[in-house]
C-alpha cells in the first residue's frame, strides 16, 4: 500500500490543487499554486495544506 500526498492552496478562498510546474528543474520539482505561486516549502500566507490518499493497488 502506497500513500500519495495531494497538496492544496486556499489563497482564493476555495481549495485548489497544486500543480507541477514543467519549467522547474526536475530535482527541485515541487507542486505550485497556479494563482499565488506558493509551494509547500515557500508558503508565506500559510494557505497550503495536504491530504494523504492510500493506493490499495499494490
Amino acid at each position: 500500500m502506497t500513500a500519495h500526498r495531494r497538496w492544496y492552496c486556499n489563497c482564493s478562498g476555495a481549495q485548489r490543487e497544486l500543480v507541477a510546474d514543467p519549467y522547474v528543474e526536475e530535482d527541485t520539482l515541487e507542486p505550485t499554486c497556479p494563482l499565488c505561486g506558493a509551494t509547500p516549502s515557500s508558503d508565506p500566507k500559510h494557505t497550503i495544506n495536504y491530504t494523504d490518499h492510500d493506493d490499495h493497488a499494490d
